[in-house]
């Protein structure tokens, strides 16, 4: 599964047709709603009321597209997005900032379920050449976290790939109701519930709990949550052996003045527009060995890939730890665990290879770092920024999801299912999204955009997928210093590189 921006996924032009939640009242006329925001949420919406003041927009939007392969019922389309809407509290919901600079305050109102209908805007061809201009415009001028509703559907029908027999279908929502899994999750909802509205069934669906809810619960755990807590002396320590910011990736990011030549007359002297790029790193059938291998060894998966780059980082910048920030579900309860919704927490990340030498020791690195990262994730970062004292913002952050029993993840070749995200600025943050699906290992960056940072993070996968490779048996010369030969794991073993 890629994540990428829209322009990356290739659309048809065809029919496009806008829906969009609506209320029967105003949302400054819903009632208050006392349930407090995650410090997460709060933190985002604060960050947009600052941005909004100096007028600058920021768009942090998620979403998806896929194909339905059968006939556009609009009808029953409406019926299941409203099915879709109502069914997730997030969706109802809306904060209000006042104030500005460092006075911020919110405050949250709710909509009651049967108040919510959905707007099917007039339908309006598209071309090709314009559809993706058109779709970004329109989700990065109508969603934020300071503007209900916080998300819109689009359809493109009659393409000349899909006629009567299939439609793309394609969501987004501000992120402050929406994180990684909703947007697995939302594909197969919506997928789930137009079937049955066309079918005259029941979508079979199961309960869920709300985000609301859990925001609550979220906030009173950082309310509690003393000075002296072991998760406040770890991000401590994180922030400690990098001078007092977050770590960001050990390696260039900045073109050297020479490779960027004067600038054109009345151009940004910066231009700080992420790019990034998404592939494919390994199969089903690679991943499974790997796995293999990791379980004999007393490991995960997650805990290779991590390994690797931490392997990767050594051998590239000399540096024995990878520091890094990672991002964790917070959906402990099961009623959460399909709850659309903003349950991530943040971890510090450190994998200290001091005295590894052979692979087994460098996933017991690596299970040590993910399990203290995820223990510590439990806990709002915001929070803990602000017993720190700090405002340091992540810059390098390795996010790892074992998506292959997500409902519907079967079927997202089939649905030609891609993940999205809206347009980033910035000049230092690295992000890597590494998920693990039935059809194998996909990777995917945003990077700042810069010919130099494109080629340290291709060089970073690059290096961690060789090393992968080595594992499962191909021998790279030199590489390892003799690593590798050390370790029973790989002795005696000729497998496929990942």
């Amino acid at each position: 599964m890629k994540f990428t921006e829209l322009p990356d996924y290739d659309l048809p032009g065809g029919t496009v047709t806008e829906w969009t939640p609506v209320a029967a009242t105003d949302p400054a006329q819903w009632d208050d709603d006392a349930r407090p925001l995650t410090y997460e949420h709060e933190d985002h919406i604060i960050r947009a009321a600052r941005a909004l003041d100096r007028g600058d927009a920021e768009s942090s939007w998620l979403g998806a597209v896929f194909v339905i392969d059968r006939r556009l019922d609009e009808d029953a389309l409406e019926r299941a997005l409203l099915t879709w809407v109502r069914r997730h509290e997030a969706f109802r919901t809306t904060v209000s900032s006042v104030g500005a600079g460092s006075t911020v305050q919110v405050a949250r109102r709710t909509a009651s379920a049967e108040t919510i209908s959905i707007r099917r805007q007039p339908a309006r061809t598209v071309g090709a050449d314009s559809i993706h201009a058109h779709l970004v415009d329109s989700f990065d001028s109508r969603l934020s976290p300071l503007v209900w509703p916080p998300c819109t559907v689009t359809t493109i029908s009659d393409t000349d790939r899909y006629r009567d027999d299939g439609f793309l279908l394609v969501f987004a929502a501000d992120h402050s109701v929406m994180d990684a899994y909703s947007m697995f999750l939302s594909i197969n909802e919506l997928r789930t519930m137009y079937d049955a509205e066309v079918d005259g069934t029941e979508h079979g669906l199961p309960p869920i709990g709300s985000h609301v809810d859990f925001s609550a619960v979220n906030r009173r755990s950082g309310e509690e949550l003393p000075a002296d807590h072991l998760a406040v002396a770890r991000w401590r320590r994180l922030l400690e052996a990098t001078g007092g910011r977050l770590p960001g990736l050990d390696l260039p990011l900045i073109d050297p003045p020479a490779a960027i030549g004067p600038l054109p007359e009345n151009a940004r002297e910066v231009d700080d527009r992420q790019h990034g790029w998404a592939q494919v790193v390994a199969t089903a059938d690679q991943m499974s060995a790997l796995g293999a291998m990791c379980r004999a060894a007393g490991h995960s998966t997650q805990a290779a890939v991590i390994a690797a780059l931490a392997l990767a980082n050594q051998e590239l910048t000399g540096s024995s730890c990878l520091r890094a920030v990672m991002p964790m579900h917070t959906r402990h309860e099961a009623q959460f665990v399909e709850s659309v919704g903003w349950y991530v927490g943040l971890g510090p990340l450190q994998v200290d290879l001091t005295g590894a030498a052979t692979i087994s020791d460098a996933l017991a690195a690596a299970a040590a770092g993910i399990a203290e990262a995820k223990q510590t994730s439990r806990l709002p970062y915001p929070r803990i920024a602000q017993l720190l004292g700090t405002s340091a913002e992540p810059e390098f952050v390795v996010s790892y999801l074992d998506l292959r029993f997500v409902p519907g993840a079967s079927n997202w070749p089939r649905w030609q299912a891609q993940t999205l995200r809206g347009t980033s600025r910035s000049d230092t943050e690295v992000y890597l999204w590494v998920a693990r699906t039935p059809t194998g290992l996909t990777v995917s960056t945003r990077h700042p955009g810069t010919a130099t940072a494109a080629a340290s993070v291709r060089l970073l996968i690059d290096t961690a997928s060789a090393i992968v490779a080595s594992v499962l048996g191909t021998r790279l010369p030199d590489r390892s210093g003799g690593m590798f030969d050390a370790d029973p794991m790989t002795a005696g073993t000729e497998r496929q590189p990942a």
